[in-house]
Parts: C-alpha cells; sequence; structure tokens
C-alpha cells in the first residue's frame, strides 16, 4: 500500500493583521494538538506533535525582505536530543529623518 500524501498550499496578499492573526492560529493549533488548513480548493488537518523540528530563514535585499518559517513533526516523539537555543526579539523600527528640500 502507498503512502498518499496529502498537500496544502496557499499564496495571497494579506495585510498586516491578517497574517497576525494567521501567526496567532497557528500558535494556538500548535497549543491545542490540531491545526486545521483549509481555502476555496483544499483541505488538510495536522496533529503537531510534543516535539517539532523548526527551521528558520530570514534575508534582506534592497527591494524585498523575506521571513520563512518551516516547523515539521514525525509522527513517533524524538525526545533524544536537546533543542537549540534561539533567540528571536521585537524591534522598534527606526525612525527615518526627513530631509528639507
Amino acid at each position: 500500500m502507498a503512502n498518499k500524501t496529502n498537500y496544502f498550499e496557499h499564496e495571497s496578499l494579506q495585510d498586516q493583521d491578517a497574517i497576525i492573526s494567521y501567526l496567532e492560529a497557528l500558535t494556538e493549533g500548535i497549543k491545542k494538538g490540531e491545526i486545521l488548513f483549509s481555502d476555496e480548493e483544499e483541505t488538510l488537518l495536522l496533529h503537531p506533535q510534543a516535539f517539532g523540528r523548526l527551521r528558520i530563514k530570514a534575508s534582506q535585499t534592497k527591494k524585498v525582505q523575506e521571513l520563512r518559517l518551516r516547523i515539521s513533526w514525525n509522527n513517533k516523539e524524538q525526545e533524544d536530543s536537546e533543542p537549540a537555543t534561539l533567540k528571536i526579539k521585537a524591534k522598534k523600527a527606526k525612525k527615518t529623518k526627513k530631509s528639507k528640500a
């Protein structure tokens, strides 16, 4: 019997408040052990485990800033490795000086 891979992907332009709301829903889903993803075309239900692998990538160019989060779980809990130290801090944006013309 072949393993069936269920897949969900969504991309759209969202304002800051909507993005924050999605991140909060992900956080709550991880806490509760169930995350439901759905849109007009697809639905996928995940069951986060007690231990997961976290991968973060951030990059910045003159035109684009990008943040990628990847969280994965094995169906069997893995408690044999120590979690690595990660620090993420929210920083206030620097005010730019307006030049007088």
